[in-house]
């Protein structure tokens, strides 16, 4: 669609038709939009070529702050790794551009927030870190605008979404303390009369991934611990927090990666509390397929003593005959896959593990979710494996495209190639 829209771009000029800054900036928006790999170099090189015919005298094509803010972001929004550099570049050319007097646009935060989410998309923790920095460095800026207010430069103030960007980089690479203490830090500066800074609903929620995403043997006590806090501020009256589905859904999954002890017990509770919230009217606690599938992983992946290996086995068991049973979820192959790993893991009885396997995969099958989830946690159970799927074995192999299309018709988020998954010979890491 780009090379489309610069096609019809070049056909204008040579049909005697002008293109002004408002065509170049369609075009740019296109390329946005299109997702190819070479979005940001495109749209770094109609960039130039609207510098050099507006240099050359041709007014009517003057970059303006949507040109610079849509290349940016095209540029931050590219896979290329260095495309943090190539967006702090181009914000940096602009400010200079501007102070020169060549064009009137001057960055402003949505600039700024493009190169914060460049810096955040790129990973790591020096990229959190350079993206920290620029924050400070607007803050810093804001403030000395504020205390000189004769100053000539322009004010520029950092946003909840500047800093929500800047979380979510920490968290992403595991650093929850980091992200814990930008929350905080807004929360003092919303003390402080900057009520733009309020934490919202994102705020806290990307803080919470970042607890999920720690390796604090802790992390799920203090995300549960944060998730009570929003509770209490919606609660008495404050709606920033707005703790929703995907609020639980963290904690839970917090709770479901860790080795936190009676982490089966844990997250049912705070399933039923979901529900228990849904059904007094909060309808965006609505529990998910997801919710059932992390409480079910939860239970699959529990250690510790044979008490609480059974107990977590019952938990497991009661939350998909819930699932099952329900009218407003269907049971996705993430959640079929799940409950086959709690039986495999957990049950000592095969008779009664491959009755309930067997059970479960009947009606995977009838619901169209056979996903290839589902079918490397069968196919740790080599003996039913085969006697299930025998049909389709052919020289000890499962073929995914050769079993029936509506077995896997409503299977969907598979990042199974076509043609290429095989089943027949044991993958590395974990089942």
């Amino acid at each position: 669609a780009g090379e489309r829209a610069e096609e019809l771009l070049e056909s204008m000029a040579c049909a005697g038709i002008e293109p002004d800054t408002v065509t170049y900036n369609a075009v740019l928006k296109v390329w946005g939009k299109c997702g190819h790999r070479n979005a940001g170099e495109r749209s770094e090189a109609l960039l130039d070529k609207m510098l050099q015919l507006y240099e050359s005298g041709d007014s009517d094509v003057i970059p303006d702050d949507v040109t610079f803010n849509t290349v940016i972001h095209n540029v931050a929004n590219s896979n290329a790794m260095d495309s943090p550099q190539r967006a702090m570049r181009l914000l940096e050319r602009m400010k200079q551009s501007h102070e020169s007097g060549l064009i009137r646009a001057k960055p402003d935060i949505i600039s700024y927030n493009s190169v914060l989410n460049a810096f955040a998309k790129s990973g790591g923790p020096e990229s959190a870190q350079h993206a920290e920095e620029l924050l400070d460095s607007l803050e810093k800026r804001s403030n000395n605008n504020n205390i000189n207010s004769g100053s000539t430069g322009w004010e520029i103030r950092p946003d909840v979404y500047s800093y929500n960007i800047v979380i979510s980089a920490w968290g992403n690479c595991g650093y929850a303390n980091k992200a814990v203490a930008l929350l905080d830090r807004m929360t003092a500066l919303t003390n402080e009369g900057k009520a733009n800074l309020r934490p919202d609903a994102t705020t806290y929620n990307t803080v919470l991934h970042a607890w999920s995403q720690s390796s604090d043997r802790n992390a799920p006590v203090k995300a549960l611990g944060l998730l009570e806090i929003m509770l209490r501020l919606d609660e008495g009256g404050d709606r920033s927090a707005n703790p929703d589905v995907l609020s639980f859904s963290t904690v839970i999954n917090a709770f479901s990666k860790s080795k936190f002890p009676r982490k089966a017990r844990q997250t049912r509770d705070l399933l039923r509390r979901m529900k228990q919230l849904y059904e007094n009217g909060q309808e965006r606690m609505r529990p998910n397929v997801y919710v059932y599938a992390a409480v079910l992983n939860a239970c699959a992946y529990t250690f510790g003593r044979s008490e609480e290996k059974e107990e977590a086995l019952k938990i497991g068991i009661e939350t998909y005959e819930e699932l099952q049973s329900s009218t407003e979820i269907e049971t996705n192959h993430v959640a079929y896959g799940s409950f086959f790993r709690v039986c495999r893991r957990l049950m000592d009885d095969d008779y009664r593990r491959d009755d309930l396997i067997t059970s479960a995969f009947r009606q995977c099958c009838s619901d169209g979710q056979l996903g290839e989830y589902v079918l490397r946690q069968l196919r740790a159970v080599p003996e039913l494996y085969v006697s299930l799927l025998q049909a389709y074995i052919i020289d000890g192999e499962v073929l995914y495209q050769d079993l029936p299309s509506s077995w896997k018709c409503n299977v969907k988020d598979t990042k199974r190639k076509k043609g290429e998954a095989q089943f027949g010979r044991k993958k590395n890491g974990r089942s």
